[in-house]
């Protein structure tokens, strides 16, 4: 694996020594991803995203329940606020669309009412708009269907994030995608975003560190056995240190808080949030 760095540090040190949460964001770092996740209102919201994939079928609505539930990272995204009200979101590799279920059912809290918001969160986003793609039809298609309602705000087509036009926005979201395009594909997919942001714009990236050995190696293994359902054989993965992704992003002209994003779970994932600062730099 070429390295993207020669072992930078960053402004925050290790990701294992970061907060768990964004002190720029203005949440506690005290209230942790596992505490989010298990907020009454919060799975009530969950319930009710889930919902609209079983008309679709029922294994999609198992995943969606299962995802929003276990996965930390959704929780954090609508505690700290990261999509904003009438936010313009790019979603790639969006899958069966499990963040614009999310968002729909969480716009129709009353964030003053602790039976559905829960108390200390950032308020729930509302006239925001999703444009998704994803390399699955079948994804595409079940996400069209469970999001038909929302079809004035929420655009779900099949796409290469390689090669997909992106449209201006104020939000890029890339979950577990990165590391399955080649080093060259991810600089030209993060420059591409950088270019689309407006100014201040947010990336946000969940990536794998390769840094804690055990976790990292779990993690690769869950990535190959996904890759195995989807009918791909040993797909090769491209993945570095967090330092490394860090200094990637820098150098497209973010400046970038890490965020651990594994709490509860087996993995070595952090959430890079990235906001948009100045143009590339060449090379």
């Amino acid at each position: 694996m070429k390295p993207l760095g020669a072992g930078r540090a960053t402004a925050l040190g290790s990701a294992a020594n970061v907060s768990s949460a964004d002190h720029s964001s203005g949440v506690p770092s005290s209230v942790s991803n596992i505490r989010a996740s298990a907020e009454p209102p919060f799975r009530a919201i969950v319930a009710r995203a889930a919902a609209r994939f079983g008309p679709v079928r029922r294994s999609h609505y198992y995943f969606a329940r299962g995802k929003l539930d276990g996965d930390p990272v959704f929780a954090a995204l609508l505690r700290d606020g990261r999509i904003a009200t009438g936010a313009r979101v790019v979603d790639i590799g969006c899958g069966i669309g499990v963040l614009p279920a999310l968002l729909a059912a969480a716009e129709r809290c009353d964030a003053h009412s602790a039976s559905e918001w829960p108390d200390g969160w950032r308020p729930p986003a509302s006239q925001w708009t999703l444009r998704g793609f994803d390399l699955r039809p079948g994804a595409i298609a079940a996400g069209q269907r469970a999001l038909s309602d929302k079809s004035d705000r929420v655009s779900l087509a099949v796409g290469d994030a390689r090669t997909e036009p992106l449209p201006d926005c104020d939000v890029v979201v890339v979950l577990d995608m990165l590391h399955y395009i080649d080093p060259t594909a991810q600089r030209t997919l993060l420059t591409r975003a950088h270019a689309a942001l407006a100014p201040g714009g947010t990336l946000l990236t969940r990536v794998a560190d390769t840094a804690p050995d055990w976790r990292f190696r779990f993690t690769l293994v869950i990535d190959w056995l996904t890759a195995f359902a989807r009918g791909i054989s040993w797909p090769e993965l491209h993945c570095h240190p967090i330092d490394e992704w860090i200094a990637l992003l820098e150098a497209v002209g973010f400046s970038v808080v890490a965020q651990p994003m594994s709490e509860g779970t087996p993995f070595a994932n952090v959430l890079l949030v990235s906001t948009k600062t100045e143009p590339p730099r060449a090379g």
